[in-house]
């Protein structure tokens, strides 16, 4: 038993030792190799200007090796470009294959594959590093036709579809080379040089009316040369982006088509809607001293890419109204992107963008965040839409607009400053914590809410202390002339009503639209960042009321900014302190120790003891609850 015990571990040793030679034979034969491909283009017009490699195995057809250590799937179009990098019309790529295996490849120019119904080139690789001999495109042979081109033929291509052609009519392009001596040739010569950077000089043309435009021109091969192309014939319409090619010395070139002022094809805009309406009243705006009906009102659109260029149309006063209309015919538009745009006021040659904030806004592009926006998801009819932005509401998405007026008020003035805190209340009587966004002073019980106070902060408070922003936190906190007061002194109207005021004195030059934000115990806790609060003044009547919390209301659900009241998130059975469904003595015991300070009362029990919803709890709450008891 013992000696065949022996024996089948010796013979299991031999097998694990032939199974692991051959694993190591097999990963000596198929460790990787560099392999460099060459092609000779001289005698091509390329397609695009890029010319590509791509190619597979022959055992398991599902990959063609590493290209700048990314794998390349089997065939793939354009996942290897090649590079003319001495610019001699001979194109390379070095990639990483496995050695001793059978590969089949072919060339592209551009989009295109050679060899169209031939069978595919083939190799195999060695153990060793290679460099695979200049090959002819589209061709077998390996002594290629080596052309002497002194100039290349270009042809540039810009889709103009998207945007107004500029009153000339005509789309241009101009350019320099990089000594600044010509943008190139006219002809197949050195004779006719083109005028380097000139907006006239090469005017393209689109001779199938598709507002594809193009022109052809010849370049020196080997020479950088900048280009941009131009709406019109003048420098008011260069497009800004930078362009650049240097040119490799083949029959010819077709660049591929850009759109204008952008590096990519245009956006996909297929749906066609024969007339865009925006439609806004300024009635808002206009009590609110921004804004008044000799300014020019403009609408800017197609914001993040919802165009493929930001339009400017200008909007019309409608007769005996407040409201202004513009329309706009043949519009393409994406149902998938929707619309982004926004309002601006020009007066006096300056361009003032509306106050805003898309309180539904997801995203992290904070310029978005700021921008309004019309969906077009649902919409089954595309032969006009018509956006109407009239809602008299401070939050709705299809509110009026407002303007901050930057003019001096032109004289001294007192303003009194009043913030209504009870949206906060709610919203910390409903659960939730007002987080303090640069500190440590979140807020989260109501008793906390209005024993710590509130500070004002920004350029708004500049007069208090010479400080626009002071810093938040115990500093803010430290300066009393910052502080707001619900005590019935320093201008407040009401001792315990909830409503702090802050009173202030502006000099002449100070502008009528003030910035600020406010802080319970001076923290940042009102909202995130980039949520202020935007106010102009009214000499007429500098008296200034806002909200907590406005700024941002779709986190404040708990209060509505349109009733200014709140909204009844919360629920508890007034009077029933202790939830036993029976109003008696209990639940006025527990109110006077509540008011007393015996005990710091819950949510709940904060909403059951207001018995007329004051935010206050006091005697007035004792003698509802005591009447309610007789009554019953």
């Amino acid at each position: 038993m013992a000696y065949g015990a022996i024996c089948n571990i010796l013979n299991l040793f031999l097998i694990f030792n032939m199974i692991l030679l051959k694993f190591i034979i097999l990963i000596s034969y198929l460790y990787p190799v560099s392999v460099t491909f060459n092609v000779n283009m001289q005698d091509q017009y390329l397609n695009g200007g890029n010319v590509y490699l791509a190619g597979a195995d022959t055992l398991s057809l599902n990959s063609f090796g590493l290209f700048e250590n990314e794998e390349i799937e089997a065939w793939n179009p354009n996942g290897i470009m090649m590079q003319d990098s001495d610019f001699d019309g001979v194109f390379s790529a070095t990639l990483e294959l496995d050695s001793n295996t059978t590969y089949f490849y072919k060339y592209l120019n551009g989009p295109e594959f050679e060899l169209a119904n031939i069978s595919n080139r083939f190799f195999e690789t060695s153990s060793n590093d290679t460099i695979l001999n200049i090959e002819c495109y589209d061709s077998f042979l390996f002594d290629c036709f080596n052309t002497q081109n002194e100039l290349v033929e270009v042809t540039f291509l810009v889709d103009m579809q998207q945007l107004m052609l500029d009153s000339a009519s005509v789309v241009g392009l101009l350019g320099v080379n990089e000594l600044f001596t010509n943008f190139g040739y006219l002809n197949n010569d050195l004779l006719n040089p083109i005028p380097p950077y000139d907006p006239a000089s090469l005017i393209l043309s689109d001779d199938d009316d598709n507002e594809v435009y193009l022109t052809t021109i010849f370049l020196e091969p080997g020479i950088e040369y900048q280009y941009k192309f131009v709406n019109g014939n003048s420098w008011a319409g260069v497009e800004q982006v930078e362009r650049s090619l240097i040119t490799s010395p083949v029959k010819g070139l077709n660049l591929n088509e850009v759109c204008y002022n952008l590096y990519e094809d245009c956006p996909d805009f297929t749906t066609l809607v024969n007339e865009l309406t925006f439609q806004t009243n300024v009635s808002n705006a206009i009590v609110d001293n921004g804004f008044n009906l000799g300014d020019t009102l403009v609408v800017r659109w197609g914001y993040g890419e919802t165009q493929a260029f930001e339009k400017e149309d200008t909007l019309q006063l409608m007769p005996f109204s407040y409201n202004y209309k513009v329309d706009i015919d043949s519009v393409l538009v994406s149902e998938e992107d929707g619309l982004y745009y926004q309002y601006y006021k020009i007066l006096n040659g300056q361009d003032y963008r509306e106050i805003f904030f898309n309180f539904d806004y997801t995203e992290n592009d904070v310029v978005l965040a700021e921008r309004r926006y019309f969906s077009l998801d649902s919409l089954d009819n595309y032969s006009s839409i018509v956006i109407n932005d009239n809602t008299d509401s401070n939050v709705d998405s299809r509110r009026m607009p407002v303007f901050l007026n930057t003019n001096n008020i032109d004289q001294e003035i007192e303003v009194t400053w009043t913030i209504d805190m009870r949206p906060a209340y709610y919203q910390i009587l409903n659960g939730d914590t007002l987080y303090d966004i640069q500190g440590t002073f979140d807020v989260y019980n109501v008793d906390s809410l209005y024993s710590w106070g509130v500070w004002m902060n920004g350029p708004a408070s500049e007069p208090a202390n010479g400080e626009t922003w002071t810093q938040w936190g115990l500093t803010l906190q430290g300066t009393t002339a910052k502080k707001m007061w619900d005590d019935g002194t320093r201008g407040d109207q009401i001792a315990g009503d909830h409503i702090y005021t802050l009173v202030l004195n502006y000099d002449s030059d100070a502008q009528i639209g003030q910035e600020c934000k406010f802080g319970i115990k001076g923290g940042d806790n009102e909202s995130s960042y980039g949520l202020n609060h935007y106010e102009n003044i009214n000499s007429v009547d500098p008296n200034i009321h806002v909200y907590w919390g406005s700024i941002n209301p779709i986190f404040y659900n708990s209060w509505d900014y349109d009733l200014n009241e709140p909204i009844n998130l919360f629920t508890c059975n007034i009077m029933d302190l202790n939830q036993d469904n029976i109003i008696n003595v209990i639940d006025i015991i527990t109110v006077v120790n509540i008011i007393v300070g015996s005990i710091n009362p819950n949510s709940y029990e904060s909403c059951a003891a207001d018995t007329n919803g004051d935010q206050i709890i006091n005697v007035i709450d004792i003698i509802a609850i005591v009447n309610t008891i007789i009554s019953s």
